[in-house]
């Protein structure tokens, strides 16, 4: 039976996309049923992750929460930092697949610009155990999350520039790294301790203001 953590887990995962967008996503390899699987492991093992901490976890724990053989998880995965690194990826892969729908039916920059600062801290939140611990866990420089960190800002980057500038933009990249630090920051200190509803909507409004102060033209 689900528990009440991977029920809340999973809720955010099909909100955001779910399997589909995983598939849709991924690296391609294997059928959908391997991509079942996997994704399967991975929302077991968030709330372990989130409740034991990286270094006590260990792979019966995590054998025991997705109920799988020993044999059917390394098929899929190395070690349990390979699975933490995999829901590291997943959740990259679901939030950006959402801030790029979000394009189509936002309207107006500053529009979009809000919603995806208010997507990202409600999923932020949502899951917010295993969200601390993956930021923290990232920016370790030696980390196998780290590059993935690396990547995932500069694709959102990307998205930025496309979205509001398109091509030929002359904006200097860190000026988007720069945003998108702040945004990561922010979520750091918001789920360190117990935010209250009314701090976390005075975030994304600030941090909303941020953003569209520095990345949308006005008119003069």
């Amino acid at each position: 039976m689900e528990t009440s953590e991977q029920g809340a887990v999973r809720a955010v995962f099909e909100d955001l996309g779910g399997f589909n967008a995983v598939r849709q996503q991924g690296d391609g390899e294997g059928p959908l049923v391997g991509h079942l699987l996997r994704a399967n492991i991975q929302l077991a093992a968030i709330p372990v992750f989130a409740r034991k901490g990286i270094a006590d976890t260990t792979v019966n724990d995590l054998l025991d929460a997705a109920r799988v053989s020993r044999r059917t998880f390394y098929k899929y995965f190395a070690n349990k930092m390979d699975v933490l690194e995999s829901i590291y990826r997943t959740a990259v892969v679901l939030l950006l697949a959402r801030f790029r729908e979000m394009q189509g039916g936002a309207g107006s920059a500053e529009a979009w610009l809000r919603g995806m600062v208010a997507r990202f801290f409600d999923y932020h939140l949502a899951v917010g155990p295993i969200i601390r611990l993956m930021q923290e866990e990232a920016l370790r420089a030696d980390s196998p999350l780290a590059s993935h960190r690396q990547r995932a800002h500069e694709e959102m980057g990307r998205l930025l520039a496309e979205r509001l500038h398109g091509e030929g933009d002359e904006r200097d990249p860190l000026t988007y790294r720069a945003l998108i630090w702040a945004m990561e920051a922010a979520s750091l200190e918001l789920l360190a301790g117990a935010a209250s509803a009314g701090r976390i909507e005075h975030a994304k409004t600030v941090l909303g203001d941020l953003l569209i102060s520095a990345l949308c033209r006005r008119s003069t």
